[in-house]
C-alpha cells in the first residue's frame, strides 16, 4: 500500500504529521504544569504553617532510594528541597519541590533532537546501501546481457 504513495504525498503526509505534533506540543506545555505547581506548594504550605520557611538545600532530583521508598516528598513531583522551619535547627524537613518546566522542555527536545539525528543518520544508511545493491543489481543484468 505504501509503495502507491508518491514521493510527494509521503512528504506531505509527513509534514501533516510534524505539524500536528509541534501544535499538541505546544497546546500540552500551555496547559499540563498549572495544575501539578499548585497541588505541590499547597501541599508545602501545610507542613511548617505561619513559621517562617527557610531553604537549606535548592531543588534537586530525587535519588533512586528515595523513589524506590516511595518517600512522601519525592511521589508527586520527584524532585525534593530541604527546608527549616522557623529558626529552630531540628526542624528541617524535605518537600517536594515544583520543577522549572523550561528543564523538561529542554530535556524533551534533546530527546527529539537525537531521535533526529538517528533516524537521519539510519535513512542514510539505507539510501547508500539501496544504491549498492542497485548497483550490484546492473552488474548482473549486464552480465546476463552479454552472456
Amino acid at each position: 500500500m505504501i509503495e502507491f504513495c508518491t514521493r510527494k504525498r509521503m512528504v506531505l503526509a509527513i509534514l501533516l504529521l510534524f505539524s500536528l505534533t509541534v501544535v499538541t506540543l505546544i497546546v500540552e506545555g500551555r496547559w499540563s504544569n498549572n495544575h501539578k505547581i499548585a497541588e505541590v506548594n499547597a501541599e508545602n504550605e501545610s507542613r511548617c504553617g505561619s513559621e517562617v520557611v527557610k531553604v537549606i538545600e535548592s531543588c534537586r532530583q530525587c535519588t533512586t532510594f528515595e523513589m524506590k521508598s516511595e518517600q512522601a516528598y519525592c511521589v508527586k513531583t520527584g524532585y525534593r528541597e530541604k527546608i527549616q522551619c522557623g529558626k529552630q535547627k531540628d526542624n528541617i524537613y524535605k518537600r517536594s519541590c515544583k520543577v522549572d518546566p523550561w528543564i523538561e522542555e529542554r530535556k524533551f527536545w534533546i530527546l527529539e533532537l537525537v531521535t533526529c539525528i538517528v533516524g537521519i543518520g539510519t535513512y542514510g544508511i539505507v539510501r547508500h546501501r539501496q544504491g549498492i545493491l542497485d548497483q550490484l543489481l546492473m552488474e548482473k543484468v549486464n552480465r546476463q546481457i552479454a552472456a
